[in-house]
């Protein structure tokens, strides 16, 4: 297996242009990750607290991202991840979690080497990559963000975490 990720900085707004592009151009359903009490969502941008993290952390809202034509597997214990979906990849939202509080998505795949897999992926991060405006430290930054980066903390752990680990764009 062979894994990548990228993360970037994006307001609700920002959030919504890249996955409103991507789904344009992709079937695909998105599976939140964790015990399977969810249904097939169509469209990521529709799902309730969509580029508003509900932690102050930025793990805890993922959804496994699958081809339209794959079914999720899921685990002896009922639960939807990664490690049994060869042809997916993981994006863990993120967003605006307080007034001037922001948090990166995380998008990322165990599965690079799954060349549909590695597809999907690739063809996500190269409409980010269109939307963003500056990469620092390896973080993408998109406009909406960038454009309110004197009033926003870029946190790259967690709110409680020292402000010395945000990222200083």
């Amino acid at each position: 297996m062979i894994s990548r990720s990228f993360r970037v900085f994006g307001t609700k707004k920002d959030l919504e242009n890249i996955f409103n592009e991507f789904q344009k151009s992709n079937i695909v359903n998105y599976y939140r990750c964790g015990k399977s009490d969810s249904n097939k969502i169509t469209d990521i941008t529709k799902t309730d607290n969509f580029g508003v993290p509900l932690s102050g952390s930025h793990i805890g809202n993922q959804y496994l991202l699958i081809k339209g034509d794959k079914i999720v597997r899921l685990d002896n214990y009922k639960h939807i991840n990664q490690k049994l979906n060869g042809t997916s990849i993981v994006i863990d939202l993120g967003g605006l979690y307080a007034e001037n509080t922001i948090l990166p998505t995380t998008i990322s795949t165990i599965w690079y080497d799954n060349e549909s897999s590695k597809k999907i992926y690739n063809n996500l991060k190269s409409i980010v990559k269109k939307y963003s405006v500056s990469i620092v430290n390896g973080y993408m930054v998109l406009k909406n963000a960038y454009d309110k980066k004197e009033q926003l903390r870029f946190v790259t752990i967690s709110v409680q975490g020292p402000k010395e680990y945000d990222l200083k764009i």
